[in-house]
């Protein structure tokens, strides 16, 4: 392996650690913006989740989160449909597998 490699490898260590250590974090988040959701089918938290889906569906596969990401994306779009999707029933066991790999993936 190269300088330039190694130079890579070393910096994509460190951002994978980084967003790592973010999960926690993340997955508090999502859970209360889904608590709020519940809560006011007219709360901005439903903006507020769908952005951090919509990210985590990109981002988390970056990281060999893939479980992360599927989930995400799945709930992503939902969440971007025309008129979004708010029945609870479709979404409570999305936003269920999105906390569990999130759970997961903060352990990993």
């Amino acid at each position: 392996m190269g300088n330039d490699d190694l130079d890579f490898q070393a910096r994509y260590d460190a951002l994978r650690a980084a967003y790592l250590a973010a999960l926690p974090q993340r997955r508090s988040d999502a859970a209360e913006h889904w608590r709020l959701c519940e809560q006011d089918a007219q709360s901005p938290a439903w903006r507020d989740l769908h952005t951090l889906a919509h990210r985590l569906s990109g981002s988390a596969p970056c990281y060999g989160l893939d479980e992360v990401g599927i989930a995400a994306q799945k709930l992503d779009r939902l969440l971007s449909g025309k008129p979004p999707c708010r029945d609870m029933g479709k979404l409570t066991p999305l936003i269920e597998r999105l906390l569990t790999a999130l759970d997961a993936g903060a352990i990993a």
